[in-house]
């Protein structure tokens, strides 16, 4: 494989320049290393406007105020911390059933949600539950009873726990994303 000093060096008139004179070479070799330096940080420039990259993760949570405030003090992992910016980013718009569902899924959570109705005469049965007054504006996000999240290679950073459980992401990104006349409700064991 060739170098890049090399291929410059390919470039140059083979009657009009010699390559491997000393002053020509080493100018060629400083030239090389300068192009080398521009890719190597546009690469991470690149890398940076993609969030689940976790490149430039500070400035993503910068911009996006995360931690939100009812994570702050929880330990997160670098894994759960691009999670939640890109739950944020996607998290815009949005307040049907599967929007809910998508946005769980980009923090790592399979979730279903149950609605709830009251009781219409000639629709329901015996038994079925009244579910009168503020039933109509209830909702419950059925979740497992633990979710963990595991360590991954190239997304754990050093220092990261090698598995973490809880729901506390979930209910806290949930509880600022829903309707505001709307009663969130979390069951925790069904799915």
């Amino acid at each position: 494989m060739t170098t890049l000093a090399d291929q410059l060096r390919l470039l140059l008139p083979p009657v009009s320049y010699d390559g491997s004179a000393p002053y020509l070479s080493a100018t060629i070799e400083a030239e090389a290393s300068a192009m080398n330096m521009a890719e190597a940080q546009a690469s991470i420039v690149y890398n940076a406007m993609f969030p689940d990259s976790g490149e430039g993760l500070a400035d993503w949570e910068r911009v996006l105020a995360l931690p939100d405030p009812c994570l702050v003090g929880q330990p997160q992992t670098i894994g759960q911390r691009v999670q939640s910016v890109v739950s944020k980013l996607q998290g815009r718009a949005g307040q049907s059933r599967s929007f809910f569902i998508a946005l769980a899924k980009t923090m790592g959570y399979d979730i279903t949600i149950t609605t709830f109705r009251p009781a219409r005469a000639g629709m329901a049965r015996a038994g079925d539950p009244l579910n009168g007054g503020d039933w109509n504006f209830t909702w419950r996000v059925n979740a497992p009873a633990v979710t963990a999240n595991y360590a991954r290679v190239g997304v754990t950073g050093a220092g990261d726990p090698l598995s973490v459980w809880g729901n506390k992401a979930l209910e806290c990104r949930l509880g600022q994303m829903k309707p505001a006349e709307s009663i969130l409700l979390f069951g925790y064991g069904e799915t």
